[in-house]
């Protein structure tokens, strides 16, 4: 029996907000040279904020890690019809609850380290 399914390749950046914005750049740069393609295909999640938020500040809320980037790229995609058959809600699923382990891990190892477990609000560039 083949498999009818192509690979679904997805790119999703690991670093600081400048740095992901830097290594974007460099790889829509390199886009056409490895893939042949002028433009690399984008999409942009409306992923709210994730568990994460709680333990790691990012800079403002509306940014995420990039495991829960990953939960909403499965979980928005699964909604699509072309998607649906991928399972890809049960992956998200799975890459949530390991998340949310991490999470109590972390929490678990500030409060024996005596540290806070809740995000520090960022000074906000709006002060008036």
């Amino acid at each position: 029996m083949k498999n009818e399914y192509k690979p679904l390749n997805f790119i999703l950046i690991d670093g600081t907000w400048s740095n992901s914005a830097a290594m974007f750049n460099r790889l829509k740069e390199k886009t056409k040279s490895v893939w042949g393609v002028e433009d690399l295909p984008c999409i942009s999640l409306s992923a709210g904020v994730s568990t994460m938020h709680k333990l790691r500040p990012q800079p403002s809320w509306d940014r995420t890690c990039t495991a829960a980037a990953a939960i909403g790229l499965l979980s928005e995609l699964q909604i699509l019809p072309q998607f649906s058959s991928y399972g890809l809600d049960k992956q998200s699923e799975v890459l949530e609850n390991a998340v949310d382990v991490l999470l109590d891990a972390l929490t678990a190892r500030r409060l024996r380290m005596g540290r806070s477990i809740t995000r520090r609000l960022r000074p906000s560039g709006n002060i008036r």
